[in-house]
This record gives structure tokens, C-alpha cells and sequence, in this order.
């Protein structure tokens, strides 16, 4: 295996990012988070009074991250579903901490450009759990606004599987690795950033 850049492969407004979505949780934050930017009056929502009743059916596959700092993003919220399938409870650890010492850079330059665009990406990622399953997850994340002092920002995420999985396979498993299959860029209203790059085992 060999580590390769590579390029976005679609940039959609978030009106026309429909079509690419494929699992349910991501259609609802999408829909969910259209709702709450047009009552905002294009402002980024704010994480202090996110209204939860157009993304509720989602909760389950959400993760909600703080960026704490360059080199920190802190998973504060995890939904029980991705707790299951990841096989432990991700909350209160540095995300970074859990990306391969040699894409944790690419990691943070996504993370860092969703909140300071801001804009949003949706991503199909390639996971290997102990069990010998294989899934690919898709991930939608888009940006909330911050009010606490040291966080720069919120990233929401839907992050489901593709494909049904057998939860007493995945009873007792870990995620051992995940590579970035495809990555979409999603323009919210403040453009995107078409020069970012994933590392990608090919």
C-alpha cells in the first residue's frame, strides 16, 4: 500500500448535494442543518441554541466535535450507534489522537477548514474492524458557531454505515483503520476551499 494525495472529487452548493447523499442520517443533517442556516439569515448556527427537532432522527449516527486548537478536536458528543459500531465511546478524546500519524495533518487541515471557511464536507471512508468486517461509512459534517472561550468552533456529523451490519458480529470489535474513499467539498454559502488534498492509501 502507498500513500497518495488526493483531490475533491465533487464541490456542490448545499442546495445540490441531494443526489450524493446515501444513507438516511446524512439526508436529515442536510435537510436538518438547511432549515437552521435559512433561519439564522445565513449565519452560521450556533451551537449554544441549536435547535435539535429537524435532526432528531439522526442523533443516534451524530458526533459533535469541538475544536479546541490547531492540534485538538475533541469528540463532546457521540450517538449510541456509532459508539456500537466503533466498538468504544469516543467522547472526550482528541480525534487526532486517532488518525495514523502520517495523514493527521490532512486531518487537521479538513477539520480546521470546515469552522474557518466554514463549509461542510461529506466523505465514504473505507473501515476494518477486528472483527474481519469491512464497511463503508458515509460521513457528512458542517459547521456550528461557537460561544465558548478556546473553541473555535463545532463540527456536526452524521456518520452511518452504508450497508446494514450485524451488531452481535460487532459486539465486542474496534475499528482498526480507515481510509478516505471519496470526499465531496460542500459550499454553504462562503465558498470552499478546492486546493484541499486527502492521503489516501491506494
Amino acid at each position: 500500500m502507498a500513500w497518495t494525495e488526493k483531490p475533491p472529487t465533487a464541490i456542490v452548493a448545499l442546495g445540490d448535494l441531494a443526489p450524493l447523499l446515501r444513507t438516511e442520517s446524512a439526508k436529515i443533517l442536510a435537510f436538518g442543518y438547511a432549515r437552521l442556516l435559512a433561519a439564522s439569515d445565513g449565519a452560521i448556527p450556533s451551537k449554544a441554541s441549536l435547535d435539535l427537532a429537524p435532526i432528531a432522527r439522526m442523533l443516534a449516527d451524530a458526533a459533535l466535535l469541538a475544536i479546541e486548537a490547531p492540534d485538538r478536536c475533541v469528540y463532546r458528543l457521540v450517538g449510541e450507534n456509532l459508539k456500537n459500531r466503533v466498538g468504544f465511546d469516543p467522547t472526550g478524546l482528541n480525534y487526532y489522537d486517532l488518525v495514523p500519524e502520517i495523514r493527521r495533518s490532512y486531518a487537521m487541515r479538513a477539520m480546521n477548514m470546515v469552522i474557518g471557511r466554514p463549509m461542510g464536507f461529506r466523505a465514504d471512508i473505507a473501515q476494518i474492524y477486528s472483527s474481519g468486517e469491512a464497511l463503508t461509512i458515509e460521513s457528512l459534517g458542517l459547521p456550528l458557531a461557537s460561544a465558548e472561550q478556546g473553541v473555535a468552533g463545532f463540527i456536526l456529523f452524521a456518520d452511518e454505515a452504508q450497508s446494514r451490519w450485524d451488531r452481535r458480529i460487532a459486539e465486542g470489535t474496534r475499528l482498526l483503520g480507515a481510509n478516505v474513499v471519496r470526499r465531496d467539498l460542500v459550499d454553504i454559502g462562503f465558498g470552499t476551499d478546492a486546493d484541499f488534498r486527502d492521503l489516501v492509501e491506494t
